[in-house]
């Protein structure tokens, strides 16, 4: 079987999976001439959503949100950021669109939130450490804030069980060549849940996703943080593992104990002993699950086996870094 047959082979992407939405749909595009009136406006990224800045006074952005996201989910986390206004922590205000909080288009939902001007901060030592002392700020405002938690996400990973299947579907998306990296994804689990039987983690809504790439630093010095999309209650040291990892894949990787030191600084409780020995395999999760989705998202094998290297590579480090 060739590449090409590999990846034209089924199982056929989930219906739900959608693409990210794009201006030139002509119904995307006649939501933002309708939000636009005339104004300029760019489309600004984002890996699953559209953003799009309308050039309006005051401008804002039009957010399309990715085909599986529920309606539910979106109206909570528009309220999530409403009430975190009442904190230090400075999110993107929801505003209203036609009378309402949310539109259909395409298939998808949209909504119109501020559109916040800010500088990407500098991946350097500094920004590191105020990135981990701002996301142990952004814990303690989501804790205050959290009750009623938006509906869980649809797109979670949190059991062993769904990573499993991930592997499975990604082995018969990429086709036989894919085998001696899927044998890699499936060995490392197994390692990984003995481990997690044997620890306690304390669990805590978090942001999902916190990397410099989601923060912005204003004008005043301060921090906004943006990309809520998969915030959730969930153990807390998910989100200091993405962050940890994030950092490594600028570069060498700080002492993590003067990272985790500047989280506990301003987080609601230090860290635990059980937190601790989880480190490792954490953050060893995180780039598997990239690794394990690679047949979801789109991805060839050079990437999942990029990825398995970096799970592969963290936790071999388990005796330095749970100690």
């Amino acid at each position: 079987m060739t590449g090409i047959e590999a990846l034209t082979s089924s199982p056929p992407l989930p219906r739900w999976f959608g693409p990210r939405a794009g201006p030139d749909d002509p119904a995307v595009s006649a939501l933002i001439a309708r939000v636009a009136r005339g104004a300029g406006w760019a489309d600004i990224g984002g890996g699953f959503n559209l953003n799009v800045r309308i050039d309006a006074e005051p401008p804002v952005v039009l957010r399309v949100h990715r085909p599986w996201v529920r309606r539910g989910r979106v109206a909570g986390l528009r309220r999530l950021r409403e009430r975190l206004q009442r904190t230090q922590v400075r999110v993107a205000l929801p505003i209203r669109i036609s009378g309402s909080d949310l539109l259909r288009v395409a298939g998808r939902w949209a909504e119109i939130e501020e559109f916040i001007d800010y500088a990407q901060p500098r991946a350097d030592e500094d920004s590191y450490v105020r990135l981990f002392e701002e996301l142990g700020r952004l814990h303690t405002a989501l804790r205050a804030v959290w009750e009623p938690g938006p509906p869980e996400p649809l797109d979670d990973h949190r059991t062993f069980g769904q990573l499993r299947y991930s592997v499975g579907f990604t082995r018969r998306r990429l086709g036989p060549p894919s085998e001696p990296v899927v044998h890699r994804m499936r060995q490392l689990p197994g390692e990984l849940a003995k481990l997690r039987k044997e620890v306690e983690l304390p669990c805590t809504p978090i942001h999902g996703d916190y990397k410099l790439g989601n923060v912005g630093e204003l004008s005043d010095g301060s921090w906004a943080t943006f990309d809520l999309d998969f915030a959730r209650v969930r153990e807390r040291l998910y989100d200091i593992a993405a962050s940890l990892h994030h950092v490594a894949q600028g570069g060498d990787l700080l002492e993590p104990r003067r990272l985790l030191a500047a989280y506990e600084g301003t987080a609601p409780e230090p860290l635990t002993r059980d937190e601790h020995r989880w480190l490792p395999g954490a953050l060893a999760l995180i780039p598997l699950h990239w690794a394990a989705t690679a047949g979801l998202v789109g991805d060839g094998i050079h990437e999942a086996e990029s990825a398995m290297t970096a799970a592969e590579a963290w936790w071999s480090r388990r005796a330095e870094l749970s100690s």
